[in-house]
């Protein structure tokens, strides 16, 4: 069913997201599982945004781009770094394991609170950052903006 995979991943209308380095097929999944009204990019460009989804390779600058992500992200928003499952990766070049991407994304005072599967191939890791380095806003509390009733 489509909208349980957009469930998954916290994709409502709304919101904005961002794909990057992303496989087609990978794309398609997303967007074809999405709810009407969701903002697409390809490329971060000075927009902040709700959800960042991305496919690192390697463990070489790894932290770098998760200190880049986290500069687009929404106070209350999530990175998902995804990879492809072991039987899959070295035929994508893929040379990082999901351990070495979980301890890149806490060296970068990231933490992981989720684990989904994207497609058949792919699955992902939703990075979010620690409420007490987020932004306060006028009361002394973390962002949070109400999710939809549906």
């Amino acid at each position: 069913m489509t909208g349980d995979l957009a469930k998954k991943l916290g994709i409502r209308p709304g919101l904005s997201v961002c794909v990057l380095q992303a496989p087609a097929d990978a794309v398609t999944a997303i967007r074809q599982a999405c709810p009407k009204g969701v903002r697409w990019r390809r490329a971060l460009g000075a927009a902040r945004f709700d959800l960042i989804f991305f496919w690192p390779k390697a463990r070489d600058g790894l932290a770098a781009e998760f200190a880049r992500l986290q500069s687009h992200l929404q106070p209350d928003g999530a990175i998902w770094t995804v990879i492809p499952k072991k039987a899959f990766a070295a035929k994508r070049g893929v040379r990082l394991t999901w351990e070495e991407m979980q301890a890149e994304g806490l060296r970068g005072d990231l933490v992981d609170n989720k684990d989904a599967s994207i497609t058949a191939t792919d699955y992902g890791t939703r990075f979010v950052i620690r409420v007490e380095r987020r932004p306060p806003t006028p009361r002394g509390l973390a962002v949070h903006r109400p999710r939809p009733r549906s």
